[in-house]
């Protein structure tokens, strides 16, 4: 659902522009409230309770149109600041200002210098106008200056189509066929293609830093290319699974501590996936959990071409393209396994069997291309039985479908529908009732 754009949209910088010292902190107030208030008009005042489902619904899709129409105000007015000063100054002024946390004004002031810079006013004003997020604002920011990436235009067109996570998994997706011709002619020169090009993009780009955080606490980030990310994710998620059977098996064991409801430290529940993610990425470095290391597969996916006897598209089960290169280099290693799917999906059966077979994952890997709620990837995710298993689901591929914790969760507490289309791809439906959270009934628990 898009927003139509306001008749009152402006494309100019609004009252949030003026010079710092041009008007009083009251003043400056104002001129804010009334931005917001000339977006909001006469929903302002509604009584949320009184709202049925579908009012709800378009209400908050409203009002997050408007949000990123003050955004777009917001960040039209911070970049023409760090033109005048400079990002690290606008971050400091913004952080003494407003109070926002120093991170979150260097985000920003960052992300409006680079809308400015590089004058991604169409971006600026696609926002402005509430046909696109933030979110989206970032992404284009990001990677629209690179070279060889998409026009901001092209970005534009896809970031109103689609989710901006969608459109930052594929960036380097080639619409133009001089761009395509310039990047595999720029490859060869180095005996690349256009794939191997990309990685090497990259894995340039590549960066990691720990810091001593301001609340006592160590902060990793890192950045890494699409083949080394995948791999270690997938060591991760591996991990974290050794790590909760653990924790499972011995709640009370050292490191095993979680946060209780009521914000207490606990030794006696689980650890949250947020405390098993940092446990596991200890282990992969140093070792800390003292657990045994499960071994991981990366899922490369190719299609036969019998009529040239060579295999062909080869790619991520997330669909990210690989090279022939990248498929020689992994395959000399790699465990083949050869398989013909149905057009139903539905070899491999296994009947009453509750859990799913390592090769029936494969399969989901294949088919549901990761969680069908959200689109992790795979390595996050469980065989969900779409007829329950206590209810006489059996564990059949047509039966099953990939999830995350999240989604799964949500699935059972909102009692959430899954659509199997004719090709056999299920989704995860959007909620169709306005109650409240429904309990799942004791024979719906499923892997």
């Amino acid at each position: 659902m898009f927003i139509d754009p306001p008749a009152h949209c402006s494309y100019g910088n609004g009252p949030a522009a003026h010079d710092a010292g041009s008007a009083s902190d009251t003043d400056r107030a104002s001129d804010v409230s009334a931005v917001v208030e000339a977006s909001l008009g006469d929903v302002a005042d509604v009584e949320l309770g009184a709202l049925n489902y579908s009012d709800l619904k378009d209400r908050v899709v409203d009002l997050a149109g408007e949000r990123a129409r003050v955004e777009g105000e917001y960040l039209a007015a911070l970049g023409e600041l760090t033109s005048r000063v400079g990002a690290q100054s606008a971050a400091h002024q913004l952080r003494e200002l407003t109070r926002m946390s120093s991170a979150q004004a260097r985000t920003e002031s960052r992300l409006a210098e680079s809308l400015v810079e590089h004058e991604m006013t169409a971006t600026l004003d696609a926002l402005k106008c509430g046909e696109i997020q933030a979110s989206h604002a970032k992404v284009i920011a990001r990677e629209a200056p690179k070279k060889h990436r998409r026009s901001e235009e092209e970005f534009l067109e896809l970031c109103r189509a689609y989710p901006s996570d969608t459109v930052a998994r594929h960036p380097f997706a080639y619409v133009s066929q001089q761009v395509y011709a310039e990047l595999e002619a720029e490859a060869a020169t180095k005996g690349l293609g256009p794939i191997d090009a990309e990685l090497e993009l990259q894995r340039a780009e590549r960066s990691g830093s720990m810091r001593l955080g301001a609340d006592g606490m160590w902060h990793l980030f890192a950045k890494f290319d699409f083949i080394n990310g995948r791999h270690l994710n997938t060591a991760i998620q591996a991990a974290m699974r050794s790590l909760r059977r653990r924790a499972q098996d011995d709640a009370s064991g050292a490191g095993c501590v979680g946060i209780d409801v009521d914000g207490s430290l606990s030794s006696d529940i689980e650890p949250t996936r947020a405390q098993l993610t940092a446990d596991a990425i200890g282990d992969l470095i140093a070792g800390t959990a003292k657990v045994r290391r499960a071994s991981t597969s990366l899922v490369i996916i190719a299609d036969y071409d019998a009529v040239n006897d060579r295999l062909a598209n080869p790619r991520l089960d997330d669909g990210t393209p690989l090279s022939a290169q990248m498929l020689a280099e992994y395959a000399v290693d790699a465990k083949v396994l050869p398989a013909v799917f149905n057009a139903d999906w539905s070899e491999l059966a296994l009947g009453r069997t509750r859990n799913a077979s390592d090769a029936q994952r494969l399969v989901l890997a294949v088919r549901d291309g990761g969680c069908i709620g959200c689109e992790l990837t795979s390595e996050h995710t469980q065989a969900h039985h779409i007829d329950y298993f206590e209810n006489g689901g059996l564990t059949d591929t047509p039966n099953l479908a990939s999830m995350c914790w999240d989604c799964h969760t949500d699935l059972h507490q909102h009692d959430r529908q899954i659509h199997t289309p004719p090709d056999g791809r299920p989704r995860l439906m959007p909620p169709q009732h306005a109650g409240p959270p429904a309990r799942a009934p004791a024979t719906a628990r499923s892997p």
